[in-house]
């Protein structure tokens, strides 16, 4: 399948081989871009030929942030015609994520379940999907920027110096301390899903060996490779739906086209940032 991409977000996991970390993982030349949409511009043998023209997700590899990118069938998505291109290009990572986290911790009506990075785009959308499961969300927050970013947000704003409350479970994209210290804060039948390293460090420490919660990894690519098609186009069919209530939309900062993606770097990286930044290609 040969696809025509019209847009594509920059999102935190397309900034490590930017930046040159796990370098010696990054085969080169390497085209950045897991998020994206495009128009079907040609198929292969053995595919039908009415997917021509049709808008898709191309998933499942990186490359998305190019003119063209080439994909086995099996790897794209339909978008639904209710769905612009601007939240198209945002429908993956961070959505598909969020709802499958909130699915696996599966929390019951009033737990309590703490977050770090909740002013994150993820973040935001991950409270919104708890508090419509029943759930109450509580996020730690470091700066006067973060807690603006929550106002009217159905969330327990706490600042990280202050002592955590027992808690039913967490999500953790920060890793370190933050994390060590959300996950000791959970009761003992509880779940820490960790699915971050913002703070560069890995979670480890004093706080996390006394932790008596179940910590587990969640990686969005692990679960992707691993589940049947069905079971994936099922969960993309569900972040639509997320997308189109409001509980997975993403505002949009800016929209540079590919030739300024520098400009659109910096843009990325400023600390006033709201919303996402597109490479319209």
């Amino acid at each position: 399948m040969l696809v025509r991409m019209r847009a594509s977000a920059i999102n935190p996991s397309d900034l490590i081989p930017v930046t040159g970390a796990y370098r010696h993982r990054t085969a080169l030349p390497f085209v950045p871009g897991y998020d994206g949409v495009g128009v079907v511009a040609d198929v292969g043998p053995g595919v039908d030929p009415a997917m021509l023209g049709r808008r898709v997700l191309p998933l499942g590899s990186a490359g998305n942030w190019s003119t063209w990118k080439a994909l086995p069938a099996e790897w794209c998505i339909d978008v639904p015609d209710d769905i612009a291109d601007e939240q198209a290009a945002m429908a993956y990572i961070n959505p598909l994520t969020a709802r499958l986290m909130v699915q696996a911790l599966s929390p019951k009506p009033g737990a309590r379940i703490g977050m770090t990075a909740g002013a994150s785009s993820i973040g935001r959308m991950l409270i919104r999907l708890l508090h419509a499961a029943g759930a109450l969300p509580l996020a730690i927050v470091r700066s006067e920027r973060s807690r603006h970013a929550l106002r009217g947000e159905p969330v327990e704003i706490i600042e990280e110096s202050r002592p955590l409350p027992s808690l039913d479970a967490g999500l953790d994209a920060v890793g370190g301390l933050a994390g060590a210290r959300l996950a000791a804060a959970i009761e003992p039948a509880g779940v820490l899903l960790h699915y971050g390293l913002l703070s560069g460090r890995p979670l480890t420490g004093a706080l996390l060996e006394k932790a008596k919660a179940s910590v587990r990894m969640f990686r969005l690519r692990d679960w992707v490779h691993a589940s049947p098609r069905s079971d994936f186009r099922a969960a993309m069919a569900e972040a639509f739906g997320d997308i189109r209530t409001g509980l997975s939309a993403s505002p949009v900062a800016a929209a540079y086209p590919l030739s300024a993606f520098q400009d659109a770097l910096l843009h990325n990286a400023r600390p006033d940032r709201r919303g996402k930044i597109l490479l319209r290609l």
